[in-house]
């Protein structure tokens, strides 16, 4: 989900009566990604979805990057060779933010990171360009398809959901009644489970309505932002969004991991079946039921940026080294994801990738750092870089009540059709102590999704 403005930690210069942590060290520039190690895993043991040590986390990556690199990104992308606490999945948390329209207002109450004063609009990294942070998890979650390749649809979930969380989702609409959050699912920052989204990577799904008053979903190939999306991120004008729907009343759910016809909550995401037929009735909304109570987006489309400064960084513990097939690996991951979140934008925005050689920075950095002297880590990879011990299923993100996305997963339509944590076996999983969690789905589709990737190219603007 983004973009505001650039905001960040620098150098050892924290808000007042912040603690400080050693910065992350460089070790080597790669083609797409810089490696840092965690020199006293301060980033790794970090409490993430509270003010004060998130700031002190944070301040230890971005003084770490912004030592060896310029100050030329909105966005901090960081993997990591560790596991975040199940059940997260992975995170963002905006650190800056000065658009109006998007339900700032709303989110800002309820995250434990960003201030809740101001009407929506913190700088907490005056210093820097800084607007958002993603913490993606350990990097062989993304890991699938054939060995040694990439899993194109847990990317077009967790990068597409915790890059949107910049501007997704928390807006209310009013059809004259007053302000109705009925959109939202978890954590107020994702769409509803029955919510019309087309399938977005901020939940909700593309329900089909059968005309006799029932409604299917089905599982998508790869996630891609809805025409609201795209307008609340500033990419389209209000005239290009479609109306969309909200089901309710809903009753007699037929999914064939829940055949007692019980229903999942509105804060669930996945389910287990190919599909997923209700009973309920539609209730259409429209963009202007939405700016009827959000205001109209400022900056709008086409003043809003359409391109996105990213850095891509991978931290390591402090002894771990990785293999050459490895870093091949972390490579072809970032590369996919820049190339993923072009089409699930329908070539609206890009993300520019300033920690490529030539993009930014300085190509000869501090140079490389083999660590020959130190243990290898654990290997989720053979030498050769084929993939030994990748998940099978993917963890989940969750984004904070402020826009920040929580590394918990989103709940998930369960057998029972209740909903449950998520888990390396159950992506979906909500975990109310961050915010907001986000489920993954890591069926693999190459051949459907390259050919998606074409057509959404041709559209490009």
């Amino acid at each position: 989900m983004m973009l505001r403005p650039a905001l960040a930690l620098v150098l050892g210069v924290l808000l007042p009566g912040v603690a400080t942590a050693a910065p992350i060290e460089f070790v080597e520039q790669r083609d797409t990604y810089m490696i840092f190690r965690d020199v006293e895993q301060s980033v790794e043991y970090a409490d993430w979805f509270t003010r004060d040590p998130f700031l002190v986390g944070y301040d230890a990556v971005e003084s770490g990057l912004l030592g060896v690199h310029p100050d030329d990104s909105q966005f901090v992308v960081m993997f990591t060779t560790w596991e975040l606490p199940p059940p997260v999945g992975a995170l963002y948390q905006s650190v800056a933010n000065d658009v109006h329209g998007i339900g700032y207002e709303h989110i800002a109450t309820e995250d434990a990171v960003i201030p809740d004063e101001g009407m929506g609009y913190f700088d907490d990294t005056p210093n820097s360009q800084v607007q958002g942070f993603l913490h993606m998890n350990i990097w062989t979650n993304y890991l699938g398809g054939d060995p040694g390749g990439v899993s194109d649809n847990y990317i077009s979930l967790v990068f597409g959901q915790e890059l949107g969380h910049a501007w997704l989702a928390f807006v209310y609409f009013d059809q004259g009644q007053g302000p109705d959050p009925s959109m939202l699912g978890r954590s107020n920052a994702h769409w509803s489970f029955y919510m019309s989204t087309g399938g977005s990577p901020v939940q909700g799904h593309d329900w089909t309505d059968n005309g006799d008053g029932t409604f299917t979903a089905v599982q998508p190939a790869i996630y891609e932002y809805s025409d609201l999306d795209l307008y609340l991120m500033g990419l389209v004008p209000p005239e290009d969004v479609e109306p969309w729907f909200v089901l309710e009343n809903v009753s007699n759910c037929v999914d064939s991991a829940a055949k007692d016809g019980s229903c999942a909550p509105e804060d669930a995401f996945q389910f287990q079946a190919d599909s997923y037929t209700v009973n309920a009735t539609r209730r259409d909304i429209t963009v202007d039921d939405v700016i009827a109570n959000e205001g109209v987006r400022t900056p709008a489309y086409p003043d809003a940026p359409n391109e996105y400064d990213v850095s891509f960084i991978l931290v390591t513990r402090p002894d771990e080294v990785l293999d050459e097939g490895q870093k091949l690996l972390v490579d072809a991951i970032i590369n996919r994801s820049i190339e993923i979140f072009d089409a699930q934008t329908r070539g609206y925005a890009q993300v520019v990738n300033r920690t490529a050689p030539g993009q930014g920075g300085d190509d000869t950095g501090a140079g490389s750092d083999d660590d020959s002297d130190s243990e290898p880590m654990t290997s989720a990879t053979d030498p050769d870089g084929t993939a030994t011990d990748a998940p099978t299923s993917g963890g989940s993100d969750s984004v904070s009540a402020t826009g920040a996305s929580s590394a918990s997963g989103v709940t998930a339509a369960s057998a029972d059709g209740s909903g449950s944590e998520g888990s390396s076996d159950d992506p979906g999983s909500d975990d109310d102590a961050a915010g907001c969690g986000c489920a993954t789905n890591r069926s693999g589709t190459g051949a459907a999704w390259l050919a998606g990737l074409v057509l959404f190219l041709r559209r490009r603007r």
